[in-house]
């Protein structure tokens, strides 16, 4: 390890020796800032910088937007219904969960697959593929004229859906070093909270401004699209991205070596031995069912605490008050991502991150705190933000030498825990115990102190492997 890390420095070196190293240009002042704000290391020669911004522009960018899209997408189906398309398609009783229920089945199904597809493939032609897909399909709800229709264009777009996700997420392992992943997955996951929050305001403008616009309904606004084929990179071992330079490309992959694997051609015949064989599919997955469950009060629960006291809340109270849990969960993600990458550290940030979201659900539990007490209790599970991207960060750091395991237990990770939490909440949160879910409180107080338990196995097993690494690489010397 430590020849292939001084290979790597070496290489960084011999590329920059012939290149101005000065922050002048057109980018000089953008990376002078980010240098200052610390996004750089200060040690981090010129070349490298203007690499990295490259790299953060191209991938963040269609990254960010499309998971942005995604939410919005899954939030406006039920902005959408009552906005009019129950009456507009003739929706009776339960159909908009058989709705949800069959984009669900069809995103979480096909997750594995397409994602392990995405290590044999043009990942900068598969993904902005299937998200043009996703734009035709949401782009078929709007012209829908009966139920029937709507659940094959839901089936379609949650496959479409499924590897945007964990796609990006494959696509930031593979460019980054283990220092800069944690900040970046940070971002891309606050496009979630964001999607979340801005789908009831476009829904309400859309619905106050383009109804019948062009002979369709209000609620045939409520999807949107966005193709990337320009920006997104492919991973750095395959041809030349087209807006990097060669010596760029030769930077990108000589800083990696010794610290990523690049997949391989041919399908791994031993990859389920290898996925099942080692304990990170197993912790991991286990975790991220505990993050999306700790995910639940912060959400549906408070809004429909807030609406079932009409007499204290208005309704644009109702409306606005969730979004400070979902700025907590944003400023929390950023926060936890820069403290993880900083200090080379998961296990501490996981800790100080669970904490406040420990403390809330205790004053939900104990619920007789007063109004004030309650509205603190939601806001503070809403610090459980920072879990997904410290998780997912940390998996895929500790799986870097695999990028098959890192491709099949990321999409496990999600498509089991969205599948589990979409069934979970029903029992957990039932609409007709509102204000107090009791249920619902107690069980996820259960859970978080649960992911405590899980941070605390998963650093004793990366602290494990990483003594057994040592010692074989002075048994081989």
């Amino acid at each position: 390890m430590g020849e292939s890390k001084a290979l790597a420095h070496d290489s960084t070196r011999e590329l920059s020796e012939d290149e101005d190293t000065s922050p002048r240009g057109h980018d000089g002042l953008w990376i002078q800032f980010l240098t200052w704000a610390r996004w750089y290391p200060k040690e981090m020669n010129h070349l490298e910088k203007r690499l990295v911004l490259k790299l953060d522009v191209l991938i963040l960018t269609f990254g960010c937007l499309s998971f942005f899209t995604k939410y919005l997408d899954q939030q406006a189906i039920t902005n959408a219904y009552v906005s009019g398309m129950k009456e507009d398609i003739g929706l009776v009783g339960n159909e908009l969960n058989y709705i949800t229920a069959a984009f669900w089945a069809a995103y979480c199904t096909s997750m594995i697959p397409a994602c392990y597809y995405l290590t044999r493939s043009r990942i900068n032609i598969i993904l902005p593929t299937l998200e043009a897909g996703w734009g035709l399909f949401t782009f078929g709800c709007a012209w829908a004229q009966n139920p029937g229709t709507i659940y094959a264009m839901r089936v379609l777009i949650g496959i479409c859906e499924s590897c945007s996700f964990t796609g990006v997420i494959y696509v930031i392992g593979s460019w980054y070093k283990p220092e800069e992943i944690g900040r970046r997955v940070s971002l891309f996951f606050i496009a979630s909270p964001l999607g979340t929050m801005f789908a009831g305001y476009l829904q309400a403008a859309a619905y106050t401004n383009l109804n019948n616009t062009h002979g369709l309904a209000r609620w045939r606004y409520s999807s949107i699209s966005f193709l990337g084929y320009l920006a997104f990179l492919d991973v750095p071992h395959r041809p030349k991205p087209r807006f990097l330079t060669h010596k760029e490309h030769e930077l990108a992959n000589s800083r990696l070596v010794g610290l990523t694997t690049p997949s391989q051609l041919k399908v791994s015949r031993d990859i389920f031995r290898r996925v099942l064989g080692r304990w990170h599919w197993y912790v991991f997955v286990a975790q991220w069912i505990l993050v999306d469950q700790n995910f639940l009060a912060s959400s549906t629960p408070f809004s429909l605490y807030l609406k079932a006291k009409p007499d204290i809340y208005s309704v644009t109270r109702i409306n606005t008050l969730p979004t400070i849990a979902t700025a907590v969960s944003i400023v929390a993600a950023l926060i936890a991502g820069t403290v993880a990458d900083k200090k080379r550290n998961f296990w501490l940030p996981s800790i100080i991150t669970t904490i406040p979201v420990l403390l809330g659900l205790v004053l939900l539990v104990i619920w007789n705190v007063g109004e004030a007490g309650r509205l603190a209790g939601f806001i503070l599970t809403g610090a459980e933000g920072a879990m997904s991207p410290l998780t997912m960060s940390w998996a895929t750091i500790t799986m870097a030498n695999d990028a098959e395991e890192r491709a099949i237990v990321t999409a496990s990770m999600n498509a089991i825990g969205q599948a589990m939490s979409a069934w979970t909440q029903l029992l957990q949160y039932p609409a007709v115990e509102a204000p107090n879910f009791r249920r619902g409180f107690i069980s996820n107080l259960a859970t978080t102190v649960a992911q405590l338990a899980v941070v605390a196995v998963m650093l004793l097993l990366t602290r494990r492997d990483a003594r057994r690494t040592r010692g074989s690489n002075l048994s081989a010397i």
